[in-house]
């Protein structure tokens, strides 16, 4: 698949590589051009999470990145699991579809664009995004299904939101699904820069979205104390209280108008193309994409400017919600021109030597983590937060009902087979 790495405290995976030290990303990372940085918030544990993989599906300077906001008891969980297995199985169906092309023959180590299957016929974009969206959705709705079935994650009323792009040349795909964000830096007439939003925020009030829920018996309102916060509810309960229409997980609510389907956009880059922003709503609640590109562009170190972003973000908080709880913060730059010398290694770091993940993405965590992470989310719901993405848990027996469905559902299957 390439190399892969996610963003946080060191953790180790199953062969005991510190994937997540920021000697490692400042080293190899940088020399992609990417800097990603996340904080945690006030309310617990943080349920944020990103990734970024460089040679992604095994061709050349291609490179994936995602950021993921995790919500609900196990959020967390999520999150980091649908971080470590969306990119491996996107990076399989790609491979495959290549594969499968018979225009496919083309040499993977090629430096030239368009020499690469996925991208090499431009002259109907319409198609080439045709093409992309089969495979992102499919993609999405195979990891959501994945989860359904997990046994060490309760996805019940726990999920996460997901806004990852694929980058080959001048060619941008982006797929999303709930309210994270991708804004583009671009330069107008006057080289000044100015921001492009590529991703629409997935909120439950979309007229679309609002008519698949309300179709699908599922309700749409916002809370007295939170009017600008439209959130999806059960038809029978006042829970969960999902401020988004769209997440992996949540399968509560699945059958009540929240899908899985991402949002798929494409992006001809030019010249006057600057930089990407993949970033969780913590930094969006708070900063415009206009301020957000300001302090981007900005940065004299652009290995740090995902750092600068989330401490800019983190200070508008405490200044616009002093008394709110802090959300957590992720943040990828992915900047689309070559970097200068100066940038190439950030200061005496030795660039390390790449390392190919195959394997699994499960990580050695400590004992108790998730449990205390658990007990610290939910504690966050007795204090003053401006949104939380989940409101509060339906009643258990709505919660046995889904379970009695779904076990019946695969009961039935081994019936028929």
């Amino acid at each position: 698949m390439g190399i892969c790495c996610s963003k946080g405290k060191e953790e180790l995976d199953d062969e005991g590589f510190p994937w997540k030290h920021d000697a490692f990303f400042h080293g190899q990372l940088w020399s992609a051009g990417v800097s990603m940085h996340t904080k945690q918030g006030w309310k617990g544990s943080n349920q944020d999470a990103m990734t970024t993989c460089q040679d992604f599906a095994g061709r050349k300077g291609q490179i994936f990145c995602g950021v993921f906001d995790g919500h609900g008891p196990l959020g967390r969980e999520v999150a980091r699991h649908v971080r470590d297995t969306l990119p491996m199985k996107l990076s399989s169906s790609l491979t495959l579809k290549t594969e499968q092309d018979p225009s496919s023959n083309t040499d993977k180590d090629s430096s030239d664009k368009s020499d690469h299957t996925l991208f090499s016929d431009t002259t109907d974009e319409k198609q080439l995004l045709a093409t992309w969206k089969n495979i992102f959705v499919k993609t999405f709705e195979d990891v959501d299904e994945e989860l359904r079935q997990h046994s060490g994650i309760d996805c019940i009323c726990s999920g996460t939101t997901a806004v990852t792009v694929v980058r080959q040349g001048d060619h941008l795909m982006i797929a999303n699904l709930g309210d994270s964000r991708a804004v583009l830096c671009t330069r107008d007439s006057k080289d000044r820069p100015i921001p492009v939003q590529l991703t629409t925020d997935l909120k439950p009030d979309l007229p679309s979205e609002a008519e698949r829920i309300l179709n699908c018996k599922g309700r749409v309102f916002a809370m007295d104390d939170e009017p600008d916060v439209p959130r999806m509810w059960l038809p029978d309960q006042d829970a969960p209280g999902l401020a988004m229409a769209r997440a992996f997980g949540d399968f509560c609510l699945k059958s009540h108008g929240l899908i899985c389907t991402p949002e798929v956009y494409y992006r001809k880059l030019s010249e006057k193309d600057d930089f990407l922003v993949l970033a969780t709503d913590g930094i969006w609640d708070v900063l415009s994409n206009k301020e957000v590109i300001k302090i981007v562009s900005s940065a004299t170190d652009h290995s740090k400017a995902a750092k600068q972003l989330v401490e800019r973000a983190v200070r508008a908080w405490r200044r616009k919600f002093p008394t709110s709880m802090v959300d957590d913060c992720a943040v990828v730059c992915l900047f689309l021109k070559p970097a200068s010398s100066e940038e190439s290694t950030p200061g005496d770091a030795k660039p390390p030597q790449a390392v190919s993940f195959t394997g699994s993405f499960r990580k050695v965590l400590g004992g108790g983590e998730a449990d205390e992470g658990t007990n610290n989310v939910w504690r966050a719901l007795e204090g003053v937060a401006r949104v939380n993405s989940v409101v509060r848990l339906p009643r258990m027996g709505g919660v046995l009902s889904w379970r009695w469905r779904s076990t019946s559902l695969e009961e039935d299957d081994e019936t028929e087979d």
